[in-house]
């Protein structure tokens, strides 16, 4: 293999003699992190994954989590990738294809780092992403479980766009309304201990699992942000988008899951939140061309004329700034 060029402008070799993969020896006295990367049809990106996570400042160890399905082609395919890789890293390949969240799962348990991180095979971080945000939390102390930081997002067609949310500290019921944008699941660095007592991610869900997850933990704990842009998002090498209706049922079976910790905030924040669903589902229908059910709902959920307004006017930013953050109905 070939020397990879990061998004962040610095030379990954093929082989890392990484003296920061074990936990004790020299770095003991630091904290030690689990990168996990759950991998899923596409070989061609988990080798840069795996030198993204080698080339990490803190000490740490590396799991891959197979989902492809043990001896399918992709499965194959991504081992023969692994392999110049394999005394470094723990390499575990699920029996089918059963999803991100049980994937996740998987390397939990495995997980010894007094921090935890899961890096999505097409996304970059930089060598001190991991580092810096476990500074960070060690500073703010216990309170905080987590952390995310700035990032830069790639679409198709080449577009560009660069994180614009900051929103840190008690966070709870924006995070159950999906209001706070951490751009990918890739961004966070969370306590190993609180996600085991938490129960890790919610298997049967195959979209919005990081809010889920979150959701758990931050009603307990509080958020940090690190003003620091070193995550790069590849969407423009993901899969084909779903349609309106496979979104519409990823939205259901998403409040199914938070029903009854939304039936408990206040009435203003749970007016907000399902505002806040029916503002997304009318920008889903949009370019899906499936408006007539998006204006249907958006007078069910009581969206004002004024939030509407309010609501175009963030999507514009987003669009002409080419930023990216949440909208915050309350």
């Amino acid at each position: 293999m070939d020397p990879v060029r990061s998004a962040f402008g610095r030379l990954i070799p093929d082989r890392i003699c990484c003296r920061n993969n074990q936990k004790g020896g020299e770095d003991a006295s630091m904290t030690f992190i689990s990168i996990v990367i759950t991998t899923y049809h596409r070989p061609e990106q988990i080798a840069r994954a795996i030198k993204c996570a080698e080339c990490q400042t803190a000490p740490h160890e590396i799991i891959v989590v197979d989902d492809n399905g043990r001896d399918t082609p992709e499965q194959q395919a991504t081992a023969e990738q692994i392999l110049p890789f394999s005394e470094r890293v723990s390499y575990l390949v699920n029996e089918a294809n059963h999803g991100p969240s049980y994937s996740r799962n998987r390397g939990l348990e495995q997980a010894r780092g007094d921090y935890i991180t899961f890096l999505d095979d097409d996304d970059e971080i930089a060598p001190e992403k991991l580092e810096a945000q476990a500074a960070l939390l060690d500073q703010k102390g216990p309170e905080y479980s987590s952390c995310y930081c700035s990032f830069t997002k790639y679409l198709a067609g080449g577009k560009r766009f660069l994180n614009a949310e900051k929103t840190e500290g008690e966070v709870y019921p924006y995070i159950l309304g999906r209001m706070l944008y951490v751009g990918s699941g890739s961004n966070l660095l969370v306590r190993t201990g609180i996600l085991k007592d938490a129960g890790g991610y919610e298997e049967s869900m195959r979209k919005f699992e990081d809010y889920e997850m979150m959701g758990r933990i931050l009603k307990h704990h509080r958020l940090a942000y690190l003003d620091q842009n070193l995550l790069t998002i590849h969407y423009e090498v993901r899969e084909k988008a779903p349609t309106y209706q496979e979104l519409v049922s990823y939205d259901q079976l998403y409040f199914d899951k938070i029903r009854a910790e939304l039936d408990q905030l206040p009435e203003r924040e749970q007016k907000g939140i399902l505002q806040m669903e029916a503002l997304e589902r009318w920008r889903y229908a949009l370019p899906r061309k499936e408006t007539a059910d998006a204006w249907s709902y958006l007078n069910h959920c009581g969206v004002t004329p004024a939030l509407f307004f309010r609501y175009l006017c963030y999507c514009a930013d987003r669009a002409i700034g080419k930023k990216s953050y949440g909208f915050k109905t309350f």
